[in-house]
């Protein structure tokens, strides 16, 4: 083989390493997840085992392993954190319908009418004073 298809070979290896490493720590459970470094370093030890490396190679791969050991747990840390906001938002989203459906039950149709226009007016009004505020920043 030649070295253009050498080295072609193994960046393909190292790609399917990383991917099949990522897909083994998304199984894993919280509790049982490694911290950046150490899924780093257990990618570079397999990979030298694996692929061979060198001292300087292992060195380099670990440098590497460790940075986007870093950025994926970032992500993950900034995909909770959405997660964990959309759960929230769903809950009070189920108590005001909750609070809704007790109004609804105690008012008159004509009280409960009322009620939900003084809320859309609310809403409107709400909604032009946001609208305001992100112009008065554009200037």
């Amino acid at each position: 083989m030649n070295t253009t298809t050498n080295t072609t070979m193994k960046k393909l290896l190292i790609i399917a390493l990383t991917v099949m490493t990522v897909a083994a720590q998304a199984q894993d459970t919280e509790k049982d997840r490694k911290s950046p470094q150490e899924r780093a370093q257990l990618q570079t030890d397999r990979m030298t085992k694996e692929l061979g490396l060198v001292e300087d190679q292992a060195a380099k791969v670990a440098a590497i392993n460790l940075k986007y050991a870093e950025q994926a747990e970032a992500l993950r840390a900034e995909r909770q954190a959405q997660m964990e906001a959309m759960r929230k938002q769903e809950k009070g989203k189920a108590i005001q319908e909750a609070k809704e459906a007790e109004l609804k039950g105690v008012l008159s149709e004509e009280q409960y009418k009322q009620w939900q226009a003084k809320k859309e007016e609310a809403k409107a009004k709400h909604m032009e004073k946001r609208k305001e505020m992100r112009l008065e920043r554009k200037n």
